[in-house]
């Protein structure tokens, strides 16, 4: 298990694309002047109640975890990643919610999810720097993996490193085996494959 090293603005979305997830127009200039004020703010508040990590845990094909896609099918190694905005992100969309600001919330969520996202292709374009093209990233809960895989691969991440190398608070997260959902809900694991060795 690594913990990859990372900045906050590595989790700042695009501002359009913040916008188009929350389900205003596709371009910033068609939002109302009302609505960018109130999303400008909330992209600066979710900024700094977003804790993002970003851990990954190397595995030769035969110690993957579970059965291999067939996106993922025929590597040598594969990289198993997991990124998360923290708790704090949950609670601060929660906190909103409890007090009636369900716009507030709303855009809030929003960043959170393209905020995951935008932190995992930097991390996706810095490891393909490093190691070359790799398989697509892929996460389970894509046919024609099931998402519940999501706890075999966390289990895999954790494990490594005894659910604590001291850098990650790993009683922060959890995977339900039920049903594979991720706590905190802005969080995200996936995986890359390497041909070569």
């Amino acid at each position: 298990m690594t913990a990859i090293p990372i900045s906050r603005e590595d989790a700042m979305p695009r501002m359009r694309a913040y916008l188009t997830r929350a389900g205003y127009a596709s371009h910033v200039s068609d939002v109302s002047k009302d609505v960018m004020r109130m999303a400008r703010d909330v992209y600066l508040e979710a900024f700094d109640r977003a804790e993002p990590v970003a851990i990954s845990c190397d595995r030769e094909a035969k110690k993957f975890p579970g059965a291999v896609s067939e996106a993922l099918a025929g590597c040598a190694s594969y990289t198993l990643l997991f990124f998360s905005l923290g708790a704090c992100f949950d609670a601060a969309v929660d906190d909103l919610l409890a007090r009636g600001e369900t716009l507030r919330a709303m855009l809030m969520d929003a960043w959170g999810s393209e905020a995951v996202e935008a932190l995992a292709e930097h991390v996706d374009a810095t490891l393909r720097k490093e190691r070359g093209a790799g398989t697509m990233r892929f996460s389970p809960g894509y046919e024609p993996c099931d998402i519940r895989e999501n706890f075999a691969w966390f289990e895999a991440i954790a494990g490594d490193c005894g659910h604590d190398d001291g850098t990650i608070n790993f009683s922060e997260y959890s995977v339900n085996p039920e049903t594979g959902i991720i706590t905190p809900r802005k969080s995200v694991i996936c995986a890359i494959g390497w041909r070569d060795a």
